[in-house]
């Protein structure tokens, strides 16, 4: 599969996994909206409370904007992701885009299965400089292993469509199409 196939297929995800969550938002009735708009808010402050636990983690030297949307160290900018896919600096999707969130959160909220986080997808480049963050090879910013986003790809889903491609079974590609 081409570098371009497999970024609109991860565009595609995206977009189909944006309109999901949309439609559930707008799908609430009977004044529930309301119910779900104040809690939505109580977790937004729960958020920026931990967010405020976040920032003392940070790397030393790296402001709040580095840390959501880079730029990364040198050794990130074009490492290879753990099922070795090349980082393109200039072809990342954002945080807010992905989902991107703590995993035990996207477990929480019915978006991630228990065990899905960064450290064990396809696309995360482990830390190279010991600060504990790696990176991503689709998704800009610093890359905590215990995050999750909709991008998740487990390793060997990632390496069996390599192998797929390699062997020239033009096949898997079709599937893709729409």
């Amino acid at each position: 599969m081409s570098l371009s196939d497999e970024t609109r297929r991860r565009f595609l995800h995206l977009a189909g996994s944006g309109t999901v969550v949309g439609l559930a938002g707008c799908l609430g009735g009977d004044g529930e909206q309301a119910e779900t708009t104040t809690t939505a808010t109580e977790t937004t402050t729960e958020a920026e409370e931990e967010g405020d636990e976040h920032e003392e983690e940070l790397p030393e030297g790296v402001s709040e904007e580095e840390f959501v949307s880079g730029p990364v160290p040198e050794e990130y900018r074009t490492a290879l992701s753990q099922a070795n896919e090349r980082r393109n600096p200039d072809e990342l999707f954002t945080k807010e885009a992905t989902q991107f969130q703590e995993a035990t959160d996207a477990v929480e909220a019915g978006l991630a299965q228990e065990g899905q986080n960064c450290g064990n997808c396809a696309e995360y480049i482990p830390d190279k400089n010991g600060d504990g963050f790696g990176a991503c090879a689709r998704v800009e910013g610093y890359i905590d292993p215990e995050d999750w986003c909709s991008l998740w790809e487990s390793i060997e889903e990632a390496e069996a469509e390599q192998e797929e491609g390699e062997d020239g079974g033009g096949g898997g590609e079709a599937e893709y199409v729409l």
